[in-house]
């Protein structure tokens, strides 16, 4: 078993990097996206990525703002913007 652990810890750390990418060059125009109330010119993982950046910056009601614009049914089936949902507290 010992033998895969540099493949585990290999993977993950690309992941990771994979991840940080994403955010550094998806991210500031998913966030520009969302402020500018654009949420349709979003891809379902763009759309996250901005939202998350929205949490980072301590922007809660730019997060229920954009979530009042998608459905509910959208919302509550996708994990990330249920979680985000319920973090970014009520009105």
């Amino acid at each position: 078993m010992k033998d895969i652990e540099p493949a585990i810890r290999a993977t993950s750390q690309a992941r990771a990097l994979c991840l940080s990418l994403q955010r550094a060059f998806l991210g500031p125009r998913a966030l520009a996206a969302l402020r500018a109330g654009r949420t349709d010119a979003l891809r379902p993982e763009e759309l996250r990525v901005g939202l998350g950046l929205a949490w980072a910056a301590g922007d809660p009601a730019l997060i229920r703002s954009t979530l009042r614009r998608l459905a509910p049914e959208a919302v509550a089936a996708d994990p990330v913007l249920a979680a985000l949902r319920d973090a970014a507290g009520p009105d």
